[in-house]
């Protein structure tokens, strides 16, 4: 994966608001980080055994809708459980439909809320994972 692709279609994603490519960069040669996916469809993982967080999944706008994130969300979780990761943690927006759904399809239960938690005012769900070593997520 290249960081400029990645970054931009994080940025395409996120509404112009995306990470810059120097993240990405950094990212990609830091052991605690895991990208998984391709250039297209993607997530971010920082890793600190046994528990692992979603920092970002960006669909580049071109490829939503088809079942892409879903995809590689699962290939993401069952890669971690792999790799003996036990839990895996995500904050969603409130007001953000689409990736609650994605996340309850992908097995994440909500456990939490932080009340007015991004500039606009929405809370974020705290959403976790548990994952299975014999059979993944």
């Amino acid at each position: 994966m290249i960081a400029a692709a990645l970054a931009e279609t994080h940025r395409l994603a996120f509404d112009g608001k995306g990470w810059p490519a120097a993240d990405f960069e950094r990212y990609l040669g830091d052991t605690t980080i895991l990208i998984h996916g391709t250039d297209t469809c993607f997530a971010v993982f920082r890793l600190a055994e046994p528990e692992a967080e979603i920092l970002t999944l960006a669909t580049h706008p071109d490829a939503q809708g088809h079942g892409h994130a879903g995809s590689m969300l699962r290939g993401a979780l069952d890669a971690l459980a792999r790799a003996k990761i036990e839990t895996v943690f995500i904050e969603v927006a409130d007001d953000n439909a689409a990736a609650l759904a994605l996340y309850a399809r992908a097995g994440f239960a909500q456990f939490s809320t932080r009340c007015n938690y991004y500039a606009n005012g929405a809370s974020a769900i705290c959403m976790k994972a548990v994952l299975s070593p014999a059979s993944g997520a």
